[in-house]
């Protein structure tokens, strides 16, 4: 049934453009087709699924479980020998991370085998590379010595607990274990709770990030503590689950909750010399406390982290703080409203798509109508600040840190048109009733209505 009042045409329509697009940019490489970051800017195409040639692939993934067009399924399936090809010559120099590497490899594999593809053996050797690229010490498993859920192992260790089970049986799940193990070693304990910083890989290459603790999803303690939660239920091993609420509880303390609402701050502390190398975000002059409304840095994610709770403990106060994230977010005064809290950027990692993705989680979780019309709001903001051509469509992010200050166009699906394509599609999806996505391993459960 189509929700009354809307258009889902609309969207479709916009996700065709962006189709368009990212055809009209793609290149023939190794037997396949790839994409550049920024076409004609990057000089070769990564295997990233955050900033590189993996998001395309998805979206076109998508467009066809959508709508069902044989272009669709035809750039897919280009994609797919690509990245075939890319881990057979590069697989074991790949790095290993959810949204930089290898373990974001079995996102696409999974997300063709939703529409048709055999990729058994393409699964079997990302997660015998995967296994192989582990770190193991006396205190567990890591990779690369990084802690977070975008490069290293928690965002591992969500691909572990989803789709690495059902290609590796109960030894996903020990490893998932291991990694836990692990991350327990290495959390930071203060008066208030559990924190953790990026880890030695990243502090080694970026020394600032000893001196500065991110509480959000990206990077931060939020995002591993989520997938701590994960593990618990998995394992029904109570140190996981104390391990996140104990980060709930230092998370909590770097939070804004007036109005019965809920942001914590992008970094811990709040004035830090010098600019943030993570997040399209200036450190203050002063000790003012700054506060983003994307998925990276803001609610989104943080309600992603309080929904992972949810499901693992059942306990109502979580809930309750899925909800005041939604109440800051509705507060914010976004889309109108840019800066501060919210810049002109439109992707799925610190824009407008994935504020979107936020509220059409929480309206498949509540049913709420007024979830979905701030989605909708949210999109025909973003769809007002396209770039429309021949060509098909696409958007230019700012980067206030860059001069000129306009971005190149991306393919990527945190920062570019595959990301935001994906997005409409899901609205179409959910205005006609169908609560279908990407399956994400670090997205949490939104099927058990609140």
């Amino acid at each position: 049934m189509v929700a009354e009042g809307w258009d889902p045409g609309r969207y479709r329509t916009a996700a065709r453009q962006v189709a368009d697009w990212l055809i009209s940019v793609a290149s023939e490489e190794l037997g396949g087709v790839t994409w550049l970051a920024q076409p004609g800017v990057s000089a070769a195409a990564e295997p990233s699924m955050g900033w590189g040639a993996l998001g395309p692939m998805v979206f076109f993934a998508d467009a066809y479980r959508t709508a069902g067009d044989a272009s669709s399924l035809e750039m897919a399936e280009r994609g797919l020998r690509w990245l075939r090809a890319k881990i057979g010559c590069e697989g074991q120099d790949m790095p290993p991370g959810l949204f930089t590497g290898l373990a974001g490899s079995a996102v696409v594999f999974s997300e063709m085998e939703r529409v048709g593809a055999d990729v058994t053996a393409d699964l079997a050797r990302v997660f015998e590379l995967l296994a192989g690229a582990a770190e193991r010490t006396e205190a567990g498993v890591n990779w690369q010595e990084t802690t977070e859920v975008l490069w290293g192992t928690a965002g591992i260790g969500f691909v572990l607990l989803s789709i690495g089970r059902h290609v590796m049986g109960d030894y996903a799940l020990e490893l998932a274990a291991q990694a836990g193990d692990w991350l327990l070693a290495v959390a930071h304990r203060t008066p208030d709770g559990l924190r953790w910083d990026p880890g030695e890989g990243p502090s080694r290459e970026y020394p600032y990030l000893r001196e500065i603790w991110f509480p959000n999803f990206a990077h931060g303690t939020a995002g591993i503590a989520a997938y701590l939660a994960r593990l618990g239920a998995a394992t029904s091993d109570q140190r996981y689950l104390d391990a996140a609420r104990l980060a709930a509880t230092w998370i909590l303390t770097t939070c804004r909750t007036d109005g019965d609402t809920c942001a914590a701050r992008h970094h811990e502390p709040s004035a830090h010399p010098g600019d943030i190398g993570i997040g399209p975000v200036r450190a203050p002059d002063d000790d003012a406390p700054m506060y983003t409304m994307g998925w990276c840095h803001g609610p989104p994610g943080l309600g992603w982290f309080f929904r992972e709770l949810h499901v693992a403990t059942g306990e109502p106060i979580w809930a309750e703080w899925v909800a005041r994230t939604a109440r800051g977010i509705r507060r914010s005064g976004i889309p109108e409203r840019r800066e501060p809290g919210f810049w002109d950027n439109v992707g799925r990692c610190c824009g407008s798509a994935g504020v979107t993705e936020y509220f059409l989680d929480l309206h498949q979780w509540r049913n709420d109508p007024g979830d979905l019309a701030f989605a909708v709001e949210i999109v025909d903001d973003l769809l007002q600040r396209a770039i429309v051509d021949d060509d098909g469509m696409r958007w230019s992010n700012v980067e206030f840190r860059a001069d000129p200050p306009d971005l190149p166009p991306e393919t990527t699906f945190f920062q570019g048109a595959s990301g935001i394509g994906s997005t409409l599609l899901r609205l179409a999806r959910q205005l006609e009733g169908d609560m279908s996505a990407v399956w994400w391993p670090h997205a949490p459960d939104w099927s058990q209505h609140a």
